[in-house]
């Protein structure tokens, strides 16, 4: 029997934020699951708890969810020589399903000279992308912006520390974050109006 993805989602939009967390998700199929963990990361009801061992679970084509075909890119990393990268996607698959974000981990080979390398991207519904690259700056990226700063700073001389301006280093994510502030609040006023 072929699940309707749509009377799914409207069913689950229907009910009260009670009810939908009184469901069990682990009697779902796949695609109510998907349907379900949507509606509950769009509702911001808190994290859907998905069994793993540590290990990154790759989609595979007979299993891909619903919401793949319009997803986006959160994020990327790529097998080095030196290290997996598969420590990093399942921080960030685990930072996603924390905040209650569905995503799915995709590997493609790229070619490239003089060696071929593994690319995994982190896909999470598109209407939840900026909710997750939010999400992933702040439980994990912006840790290692940090760490690499501390690094900096403890590489400059006493007066070069001394001469330097947080404000004036900070300059373009300030500028980034009040562009993005006032781009929304734009935004909801032309709805209101």
């Amino acid at each position: 029997m072929r699940v309707d993805s749509a009377k799914l989602r409207d069913y689950y939009s229907s009910l009260s934020d009670e009810e939908l967390l009184a469901i069990d998700r682990d009697e779902l199929t796949e695609a109510a699951r998907t349907c379900y963990d949507e509606e509950v990361a769009a509702r911001d009801l808190g994290a859907v708890e998905e069994p793993h061992d540590g290990e990154v679970e790759l989609g595979d084509a007979a299993e891909q969810p619903g919401w793949l075909e319009g997803a986006a890119c959160a994020c990327t990393f790529s097998e080095r020589s030196q290290r997996e990268p598969a420590p990093d996607v399942t921080r960030a698959r685990d930072a996603l399903e924390a905040a209650g974000i569905p995503c799915q981990v995709l590997m493609e080979q790229v070619a490239e000279q003089p060696a071929e390398r593994l690319e995994y991207r982190v896909m999470v519904p598109g209407r939840l992308a900026l909710r997750a690259t939010g999400v992933l700056d702040k439980e994990i990226f912006n840790a290692e912006a940090e760490a690499r700063w501390r690094t900096h700073f403890e590489l400059l001389s006493d007066a070069e520390l001394r001469g330097l301006n947080p404000d004036t280093i900070c300059a373009g994510a300030l500028d980034l974050i009040a562009r993005v502030r006032r781009a929304y609040s734009e935004e909801l006023a032309r709805r209101r109006g």
